[in-house]
């Protein structure tokens, strides 16, 4: 394949061509030209409070280790020995003074620097001397944070990382961290992680497609619309059916929310929860749509109202976004309290990533509506979600059919508005898959 000039022809105005999905080859230069260049999300910082602390991740298809070392300083490196490549850490996270290869018990201190290998003097005898400074875990050029969200590079150089992500996207990681009473959140409540057999594109598209919740989720809505809801129903059932039955607005009220695009490929949609029909004073009422009401949700206004004064309370519930995508693998949600993070392992197999973060100071029931609100939305258990990646793995394989290779991407396309950085449309617009192509192409052909 001729690299630029393929690349430079696969994305067209209104148009995309099948091999960005389906070309094992194009996922290689990905790897290299996207997940090789842009700020990607590693972690965040309560997972690594203490020296000593570390957790495992992904950082594209290769596995890292991100460490607080005892000097209090991040460091990110390749979960490679430098010996003969063993994997030097198989546990999720944890805490250690060092970490040691299990083929020849090479070991390495929590800043990647090596720390002793076996045998040394009568295996190498001096050959050592002077080398020592090179032969450590291999570190990611850069590794950062905003606002306690930890973000690596595999670029040497390139933009920061506050430039990276933009007005528009630092404000959501605000607003994450403004919702908690104590200004702290951490990650907690575990992991769930998805396997779907499709391009990870499938996905960032997906979640900023406002055209097809009452469309391919009309299970799940019709599921959801018989229940009444009552007085001491299980919270994790009327969660599940308040979340699934979001999905029934009409086409003009997904236009109505919108879809904002931002430089990079970044992009928001608005938020399509409903106000809560259950009776709800008035002292309470405001900032948020309250759709998914708790019992100890007029103490965690009061908690935000001591830390913030009511007028920057009702603005910080007042946020109104559903997904925030930073591209290329990145979802966040603080109304919902998560993060969804992709890995794409093959050019037909991603891994979904999703969490949940607590904010601390706020009453636990809170957090517990959380949980359950990832079960019911983003896990193996939710209607929704078995849809969509259903659905990628379908059109991965019907994708390889047929002589046409193009892909239609031209609804709405004259429908965008200029609006701060980027542009607006109505909500069931493409203009999101759009802009995720022309950052795609300006990636791959190296203009960023």
């Amino acid at each position: 394949m001729n690299a630029h000039a393929d690349i430079a022809q696969m994305i067209q105005p209104g148009r995309v061509h099948r091999g960005i999905y389906t070309d094992p080859a194009v996922y290689e230069l990905e790897l290299e030209r996207i997940f090789g260049r842009a700020w990607l999300y590693v972690g965040h910082e309560s997972q690594v409070k203490n020296p000593g602390d570390y957790i495992t991740t992904r950082h594209g298809r290769d596995k890292i280790i991100v460490a607080r070392h005892t000097d209090g300083a991040m460091h990110a490196f390749y979960n490679r020995c430098t010996h003969r490549g063993a994997e030097v850490c198989a546990h999720r996270s944890g805490n250690t003074r060092t970490f040691v290869c299990p083929y020849h018990a090479w070991s390495f201190r929590t800043d990647g620097r090596l720390d002793g290998i076996p045998h040394a003097q009568a295996g190498y005898g001096d050959r050592l001397q002077g080398k020592l400074d090179q032969m450590g875990l291999e570190k990611l050029p850069r590794l950062t944070s905003y606002r306690g969200f930890m973000f690596a590079s595999k670029a040497a150089d390139g933009v920061g990382l506050e430039e990276f992500l933009g007005h528009d996207v630092r404000a959501v990681f605000d607003n994450f961290v403004d919702r908690s009473p104590s200004g702290e959140i951490e990650v907690a409540g575990g992991k769930i992680v998805q396997v779907f057999r499709a391009n990870w594109k499938f996905q960032i598209e997906n979640s900023i497609d406002l055209l097809h919740p009452s469309i391919l989720h009309k299970n799940a809505v019709d599921a959801a619309a018989p229940v009444e809801m009552t007085p001491g129903m299980d919270t994790g059932v009327r969660i599940a059916v308040e979340i699934n039955g979001q999905n029934w607005h009409p086409f003009r009220d997904w236009d109505q929310m919108g879809v904002h695009t931002l430089p990079r490929g970044h992009c928001y949609m608005g938020s399509f929860f409903k106000k809560s029909d259950q009776p709800v004073p008035e002292e309470e009422r405001f900032g948020s749509d309250d759709a998914f009401r708790s019992g100890s949700q007029a103490a965690y206004k009061a908690a935000l109202v001591a830390r913030h004064g009511k007028a920057k309370t009702e603005e910080i519930l007042g946020f109104s976004r559903h997904n925030t995508i930073v591209y290329p693998n990145l979802f966040v949600n603080p109304r919902l309290q998560q993060i969804r993070i992709l890995h794409p392992t093959a050019h037909d197999r991603t891994e979904q990533h999703c969490e949940v973060l607590k904010f601390i100071g706020a009453p636990d029931e809170g957090f517990q509506i959380a949980v359950r609100l990832l079960t019911a939305a983003n896990s193996p258990a939710s209607l929704a979600t078995t849809d969509d990646h259903e659905v990628f793995e379908q059109m991965q394989q019907s994708l390889g059919r047929g002589r046409n290779p193009w892909l239609d991407m031209s609804r709405a396309i004259d429908q965008d508005v200029a609006e701060g950085a980027g542009f607006r449309a109505p909500g069931t617009s493409e203009s999101p898959m759009r802009n995720q192509h022309r950052a795609w192409a300006d990636y791959m052909s190296g203009a960023l």
